[in-house]
Parts: structure tokens; sequence; C-alpha cells
């Protein structure tokens, strides 16, 4: 009888949780309050299939898919909904927009117990960004213009010795961001250029990156969170202070230094001590989200900007040909002049557009009692995104989505065409909308033009073999918050003039 009770009971329980998850799935593609959203029925049964898009790297491609087959709002899991909408900026990110900040996952985004501009809310987040707009004003980008174009002009130096030899471009690029930033906030390099080479933790920045991730998207499970919240903080405080210990270094021998001498901003991110200025702990938390918002994503736009014109040669030669009759001598590609290379800036929209940096927007959560988001009632506890890739590439807002058209950019007197008039470029907004944009946007296309008109007026590039028909491994590289670093070895022979 023992064997037989046994049988029955492990039977009973096996049936149970059969029909609580029959149950579960029927509930969700039938009864739950988003199952008048359009999604794929394999997704809206649960977090499984995002969750593993997340983790591959792949979620910006899975939305993409998700959007076009099922429109501009889909249901991409049972509690999400991604909106590839252009009234999805306003709503779910505007001042008025009513959603909530997700809450930091897993703790080690703070450094003393600060929060930083990307989590902060409120007077908090008023403040901070205040502080850090002004670093980013072209008054203050002009008065630092001898520091942009003496690393782009040591990024020339670095490629021509190699003489016409391969080299990894992405990885000078990223070399260029990062020095620049470095120099910006520290007053001194981070040495890349120089010594041809990453530091540590630039290296790492994808590893931490894929961690968060694979943190961020468990975090949606219950048993997780539970386990989570079970770990020794010894735990915790090794994850925050590997996380923050190279920037925090950076910080700490700055503050050291005299402040009549630095020449540094972090010194000017403390507001002299008042209270509009970032406090210590802000500054640490901050510091690591400087350095990367202002070097990894405009060095991955160079990278992908540069192949796309690689795969679109009358493109490239029409760039070179702007940049190379624009300017006599190096000396005159200023901040000012490049504001005026109209297809320079044309080739900048179109690649922020085609590979925009951050491919998902950041995540918002519907409060109690519901909202009203592209004109459509969305419950209460409904995790919400603009699915920036997916929108940047819609046939309802743009003519030819999937092919590189810089001239969708130019009036028709530049050159530009007619077929694209009907193109709504508003929405295309590669730094966000609303109070949590980014506040260094205008340095971001100060990199992208000076980099990018410094390399092609002193050498004619070719693509190597190797990367030579990759339009795959483009299309389908792996997204954790930026794109992964691709390789982009050319052949760059200087210009002899």
């Amino acid at each position: 009888m023992g064997l037989v009770d046994n049988y029955i009971t492990l039977t009973t329980c096996s049936v149970g949780i059969l029909l609580y998850f029959v149950g579960n799935v029927i509930y969700n593609i039938y009864f739950h309050p988003l199952s008048k959203f359009p999604g794929p029925k394999y997704a809206v049964v649960g977090r499984i299939p995002i969750t593993l898009a997340t983790l591959r790297g792949q979620r910006a491609q899975f939305r993409f898919n998700a959007h076009r087959k099922y429109g501009e709002i889909v249901r991409i899991a049972s509690n999400e909904l991604s909106f590839a909408h252009a009234q999805g900026w306003r709503d779910i990110y505007g001042t008025q927009a009513k959603v909530q900040m997700a809450k930091p996952v897993s703790g080690i985004e703070e450094q003393e117990g600060a929060q930083s501009v990307v989590t902060a809310e409120g007077d908090t987040h008023t403040r901070q960004k205040r502080m850090l707009a002004t670093m980013f004003t072209e008054k203050m980008l002009k008065e630092k213009e001898p520091l942009f174009i003496a690393h782009a002009d040591l990024l020339v130096k670095r490629l021509a010795a190699f003489e016409g030899r391969p080299v990894a471009l992405g990885d000078w690029y990223n070399f260029t961001t990062f020095d620049m930033m470095g120099d910006l906030l520290f007053g001194e390099p981070l040495g890349m250029l120089s010594n041809s080479e990453y530091v540590p933790w630039v290296r790492s920045i994808h590893d931490s990156l894929k961690a968060f991730a694979f943190i961020m998207v468990l975090n949606e499970y219950r048993l997780f969170r539970a386990l989570w919240a079970l770990l020794p903080s010894k735990i915790l405080d090794t994850l925050r202070e590997t996380h923050f210990r190279f920037t925090g270094q950076k910080v700490e021998h700055y503050l050291q230094l005299d402040e009549k001498t630095r020449s540094g901003m972090m010194g000017h991110l403390l507001g002299g001590g008042s209270r509009k200025g970032l406090n210590l702990g802000e500054l640490h938390t901050n510091a690591p989200i400087l350095i990367f918002g202002g070097s990894e994503t405009s060095a991955t736009q160079l990278r992908s900007l540069t192949f796309l014109l690689f795969k679109n040669p009358d493109k490239m030669g029409k760039l070179v040909s702007e940049i190379r009759s624009a300017y006599t001598s190096s000396d005159q590609i200023t901040y000012d002049s490049l504001l005026e290379q109209t297809y320079l800036n044309a080739c900048i929209e179109e690649g922020l557009r085609y590979y925009p940096p951050c491919s998902n927007g950041l995540p918002r959560t519907v409060p109690k009692g519901g909202t009203t988001i592209c004109g459509e009632f969305v419950p209460g506890s409904t995790n919400v995104s603009v699915a920036t890739y997916a929108l940047f590439r819609s046939p309802r807002y743009f003519y030819q989505p999937d092919s590189f058209v810089p001239e969708r950019w130019l009036r028709e007197s530049a050159g530009g065409s007619p077929v694209f008039a009907t193109d709504e470029k508003g929405i295309a907004l590669p730094f966000s909308y609303g109070p949590h944009n980014c506040p260094g946007k205008k340095m971001g296309y100060f990199e992208l033009r000076l980099i990018l008109a410094k390399v092609l007026w002193h050498f004619n590039l070719k693509l190597l073999p190797e990367d030579d028909g990759a339009e795959d491994s483009w299309d389908n590289m792996r997204n954790y918050q930026t794109w992964t670093r691709q390789p982009l070895k050319v052949l760059a022979k200087p210009v002899r003039r």
C-alpha cells in the first residue's frame, strides 16, 4: 500500500503542477489584463522568451521582429509591453508621464548610499542633472575644444604609424573616446592611445554589462529576488567594490590634487561644496556612468557608422569629398566648422538612426490604477518601454527604413530627395527624451564629427576581407545596453598632399 500511496501522491502532484501551468498559460493568453494586446503567443505565457533573448544580447532584435509582425504596441511578456510608436516618447519618458522609474535591480549601482543621475528621481535627479549639464554646454565644449582636438590628432599620429598595415580601427576609436573623457573629467587621459591597449576596466565593460543584464532579467522572478535578498552583505560589497574600483581610484587621486591646479571637470561637479553640487558619494556613483556614457557609446557609433560607409561606397565617397574639399589643413577642423558640413552631419544622424547606441529604452513601470499610453489604457504593474531600434526602423515613420540613406536628412536644395519628405525624423531620438535624456548630447555629436572628419581627411580606408561581407554579423550583433564591440580591421593609408 505504501508504494501505491506514494505513486498516487506523486501522480496527484504532477497533475496539479501540470494543471497549474496549463491554467496559467490559458489565463495569460485569454484573461490577463494585457490579453487585448497582440504579441507572439509563446512569449506572452511568461517571461522566459524575453529573458533568453536578453541574456543572449538579442533583446533589440526580438522586439524588432515582434513589432514588424504585430504592430506598434506589442506584448512581449506576460506583464510587459513594447512600444514602437512616436507618442511613446512623451507618454513613457516625458515630464507628464504617469509611470514610475524601474527600481535599481541589484544594489551595486550605488556607492556610499548615493544614487546616480540614471536612477535618482525628484529633486535629487534634478539637482544632479543640472550640475552635469553644465559640463556639456556649447560654451564649455568650446573652452575644452583643444583637449578633444589633441586626442583626435594623437589618434591620427598613431594610425599613421601603422604605415598601411592592418589596424583594428574599432579599438582605436575606443582608445580615443575613453582618453578624451578621462582627460575631461580627471585632467589626465587613461593612457590607451599612448600605450596602444585597453586598461582592464574598459576591456571588461561588456562583461559587466552582461552581468547587469543577467541580474536585471532574473530580478523579474520572485525566487531570484528572494535568493538575492539572502546574499550576505559581503558579497554585495565585493561586487560593488569591483564595479567602482577603477573610477573610485581616479576620483580619489583627483581629489588629492591641488584645487588651484587640477584641470579636470570632476571638481566642477562638486559645485564648490554648495547644495547644488554633487556630494562625494554621488561623485563616485556617477563617475563610471560619465566615462562610459561619453566614451563607449561614441566609439560604438563611430565603429558602426564607418562600417555602414564601407558597405555604401557611394556614400563614403561623397563624405570624403565633402571633408577634403572643405579643409586645406587639418587644423581647420574645429567645433564650429564641423557644424557646417551638411553631409557629415547627415551621415551621423543616419548612423544614429540605423544603429542607435542604446537600442532599448529604459524600463518604466505603470503605477497602481493604470495609465494611458499611445491612446491605449495600460493596467498597473505593467512594464513598458520604447523599442528604440524597432521604432527607428519602422516603415510607418521612415521610407526605406532598413537602408542607410544619409540623404533623408538633407533638404532638397542640399541634395535631399522628396521621397523622404514624409519621414518623421523628429522621432529619432538616440539620446532619449524627457528629464532622463542624455545630458552629453552636444559632446557626443562633437566627438563623432571630429574623430570621423580627422580620420577621413588623413586616410584612405579599406575594409579588410575578414570584415567585408559581414552584414549578418552586424545586423545580429549582441546588445547589452550598447552594441558589442565588432571587429573593424582596415588598411589606413595616409593621404599624400
